[in-house]
């Protein structure tokens, strides 16, 4: 057994406040594969970013999955998390204080909160499980600096998503960077995220 590092003691004390949470932030079902499944996906996400210091946004952050996970695995990145529960907000404010992690936390719809200071202002967006892809891309692109990436997490039903969401794309300034197997080289191991990579162009 290797011995744990100050990241997998961060990730297990973030797993535990999630399970110990008294509101619903995930479902019981994703609550019993936090440890199986849904860290290990965030953390894997959390290593395909850009390197260096970039700045993210979490679109639909919920119990923190990947938000939370990306700023435990990637101390650099300046991290931002919006949700329009106010549950949910607090309980992410509290794991950012608990932990000292830096993280910064909106509450608001997206749709929203796509203005000024927020709007055009960051690196790289991502959302897990929020919506699909063709309100998605309306919902983040405004938040994107030109340039910059949408990390999409997406289920099984991700090629049905993006033929839907095909003349949202230029409507919304977008072009699709990558589909899940181009991310992967067509090497994707099991567990590891199904991401749909979305450029804003204008």
């Amino acid at each position: 057994m290797e011995p744990s590092t100050p990241v997998d003691e961060q990730l297990e004390a973030f797993t535990r406040l999630v399970e110990s949470s008294p509101h619903n932030l995930v479902s019981k079902r994703a609550r019993d594969e936090l440890r199986s499944r849904h860290v290990p996906e965030c953390v894997a996400l959390a290593r395909m970013l850009p390197v260096g210091r970039q700045r993210v946004l979490d679109v639909g952050s919920g119990g923190g999955f990947p938000g939370v996970v990306l700023a435990i695995v990637r101390p650099e990145l300046e991290v931002h998390l919006l949700d329009s529960t106010q549950k949910k907000t607090r309980f992410l404010e509290e794991v950012g204080a608990e932990l000292d992690l830096g993280i910064v936390v909106h509450r608001g719809r997206a749709e929203d909160l796509a203005r000024p200071p927020l709007a055009d202002s960051f690196d790289v967006v991502t959302a897990r499980a929020v919506a699909p892809l063709d309100r998605l891309i309306r919902w983040t692109m405004p938040f994107l600096r030109i340039g910059g990436l949408l990390y999409a997490v997406k289920g099984e039903r991700w090629q049905e998503e993006l033929a839907g969401a095909e003349a949202q794309l230029p409507r919304s300034g977008a072009r699709l960077m990558a589909t899940p197997d181009e991310v992967t080289g067509g090497n994707a191991v099991e567990g590891s995220p199904r991401i749909v990579m979305i450029a804003r162009d204008r």
